[in-house]
């Protein structure tokens, strides 16, 4: 199959699969129905349905607790609390940090200034104002910005918005550093964070459907 032909395919399938889902979504959607109404004044939390071949739908009545408030469970249970509530730690990063631990594990950065790499792209001033605005480290727009505003060929482009991108990375992993009250050198965070984690690079596949 030919690159076009894949691309085709892969579509017609994610269109396919997403009818497939929404079907589903909407069968059990009538499971559901089906099963309140035969379960309704009994005591049972779970029905079962049987097709042919051996194939069942299983409904069941769940009934989750979220806790609002421990410390008003704690006073309730008092002194058996331990026996019945174990408490565990759990840390959540926000996605900037993510990106800043991916940033200093991969050295996705490069040690610069984004107003020198500006005033190395173009002497003019007001093309300089002008990407000291736009250029915000996205790869793609960036090159775009910088052969619509610098004049800039494509490949020209694409290696400044590159080498932008990572300065702008740098200069913003320095800040959060100083901010955070860093005392070692960038390097010395950037070694304790390639001990404290781990960043796999894994491959994303998007499929985008023309709108019907």
């Amino acid at each position: 199959m030919t690159i076009k032909e894949k691309v085709d395919r892969l579509a017609a399938l994610t269109k396919a699969a997403a009818a497939v889902k929404s079907e589903m979504e909407m069968l059990k959607a009538d499971f559901e129905k089906q099963a309140l109404e035969d379960l309704k004044d009994t005591k049972n939390k779970t029905i079962e349905y049987w097709g042919t071949a051996g194939a069942k739908v299983t409904v069941g009545n769940a009934e989750p607790v979220k806790p609002v408030s421990m410390k008003m469970v704690k006073q309730v249970l008092g002194e058996v609390y331990p026996d019945f509530v174990k408490e565990e730690t759990s840390y959540k990063m926000t996605e900037p940090c993510k990106r800043l631990m991916a940033l200093m594990f991969l050295g996705n950065y490069t040690e610069g200034s984004l107003d020198e790499t500006i005033r190395a792209i173009t002497a003019d001033a007001k093309t300089q104002q002008v990407l000291k605005k736009k250029l915000k480290g996205k790869y793609e727009k960036d090159t775009k910005t910088l052969m619509q505003v610098a004049g800039l060929d494509e490949q020209e482009a694409s290696d400044w918005a590159y080498l932008t991108a990572e300065i702008i990375g740098w200069e913003w992993m320095v800040q959060i550093l100083h901010a955070g009250g860093w005392q070692g050198t960038p390097q010395e965070a950037v070694d304790l964070v390639r001990t404290a984690v781990v960043v796999d690079e894994v491959l994303k596949v998007t499929v985008e459907l023309e709108e019907a």
